[in-house]
């Protein structure tokens, strides 16, 4: 009878831990403030995931998203 039990509700057990489990992981995103140059306001804070040191530039609409309010030190996506 306990041997029929634990081959029945263990697995189950497991699955439903697992399953609970994998809503407390976070992705591997992060976010970073950026700055790009409306034409009207000059240069405006943003939020993005643009990061890398190289690759295809980090755009917010048709704009180029910077590092600082400068405008200088261009940012760069993350490629998966």
């Amino acid at each position: 009878m306990t041997s029929k039990f634990f081959k029945i509700v263990l697995p189950a057990f497991a699955i439903l831990l697992a399953i609970s489990l994998s809503f407390a992981t976070q992705a591997n995103s992060t976010s970073q403030i950026g700055y790009y140059d409306h034409p009207a306001f000059g240069p405006t804070q943003v939020t993005v995931s643009c990061d890398a040191p190289s690759g295809d530039p980090c755009m917010f609409g048709q704009y180029r998203v910077y590092a600082e309010q400068e405008l200088i030190t261009p940012l760069f996506k993350n490629n998966p």
